[in-house]
C-alpha cells in the first residue's frame, strides 16, 4: 500500500479492459480518483466502472479516440474540469501486436498501428507534460517487443520502439519539474483482451519459457505502475521496466 496516493488523481487510457483496467483496479484499491478514458466499447467501460463502484472511489468515464490530437486536447479539458488537476498519466492505449509477415503488411494496417501506438501516445504525453502537476508521474505501458525482433512483428514492435524514445527524451525535459517519467514493458499477458487470439500451443510455449511457468497478469502489471506512482519511485525516471517474469517474451 501507498498511503500518499490516496486523493490523487490519474488519468488512464484504454481503461476499459484489459491491461488498462487492471490498472485502474490497482490505482483504485489505493484510493486514487480517476480519470477513465475508453475510445469505443462501452458495455466493457460500464463493467470497469461497476468495479470503480465497488472502491467506492471517485471516477469519470471520459470516451475518445487518442490517436486524434482533437480528441486527446478534449479529454485533458474535460479531466481538468472535473478533478482541477491531474497527478499522474498512464499511457495505456494501443493497438495491439499484429502477426504479419513484413511483405504482407498494407498501408491501412500500418496508419492503424502508427496513429494510435506512436501519434497518439506522443500527444497523450505531451499534453501529460503540458497539465501535470509538479512532482507528477507520466507511465508509459510499452511492450517486450520493443527490445525484440521477432518475425511478423515489425510495425507492432517499431511503434513500441518509439514510445520508449519519447520517454528518454522526455524524461530529461520535464526533470526541473520534478516529474518522472517511466515506461512498463509487459510480455505476453493473461487477460489482456487478446489472449484469446492466441493459441493454446502458443500460450503453453510462453509458459514453458518463463521461469515462473506463468503468463502474466494484469494484476502484475498494475502492481508496477502504482510504485512507479509512488513516492517510493521518486528518483526512479527515464527507465523502461521489463515486466515479464524472466521470460524472452
Amino acid at each position: 500500500m501507498y498511503p500518499e496516493l490516496k486523493g490523487k488523481v490519474a488519468l488512464i487510457t484504454g481503461a476499459s479492459k484489459g491491461i488498462g483496467r487492471g490498472i485502474a483496479e490497482k490505482l483504485a484499491s489505493e484510493g486514487l480518483q480517476l480519470i477513465l478514458n475508453y475510445s469505443s466499447d462501452d458495455r466493457a467501460a460500464h463493467e470497469t466502472a461497476k468495479l470503480m463502484d465497488d472502491y467506492g472511489v471517485n471516477y469519470h468515464l471520459i470516451k475518445a479516440d487518442v490517436s486524434s490530437l482533437t480528441a486527446i486536447e478534449r479529454l485533458y479539458q474535460q479531466a481538468l474540469n472535473k478533478f482541477g488537476h491531474i497527478d499522474i498519466v498512464v499511457a495505456n492505449a494501443g493497438v495491439e501486436l499484429v502477426d504479419k509477415a513484413f511483405v504482407d503488411y498494407s498501408e491501412e494496417d500500418f496508419d492503424k498501428i502508427y496513429n494510435l501506438n506512436v501519434k497518439g501516445t506522443f500527444f497523450v504525453m505531451q499534453q501529460a507534460a503540458k497539465y501535470l502537476r509538479n512532482e507528477g508521474r507520466i507511465i508509459l505501458i510499452s511492450s517486450t517487443q520493443s527490445l525484440n525482433a521477432e518475425t511478423g512483428a515489425a510495425v507492432y514492435a517499431s511503434s513500441k520502439s518509439a514510445g520508449k524514445k519519447f520517454v528518454d527524451i522526455l524524461s530529461k525535459e520535464l526533470g526541473n519539474r520534478y516529474i518522472t517519467v517511466n515506461s512498463v514493458m509487459p510480455g505476453v499477458i493473461d487477460q489482456a483482451g487478446v489472449i484469446t487470439e492466441i493459441s493454446e500451443e502458443f500460450k503453453q510455449f510462453v509458459r514453458d519459457s518463463s521461469p515462473f511457468g506463468r503468463l502474466g497478469t494484469v494484476e502484475d502489471i498494475g502492481k508496477v505502475v502504482a510504485f512507479l506512482a509512488s513516492d517510493e519511485a521518486a528518483y526512479i525516471n527515464g527507465e523502461h521496466i521489463k515486466a515479464n517474469g524472466g521470460s524472452n517474451f
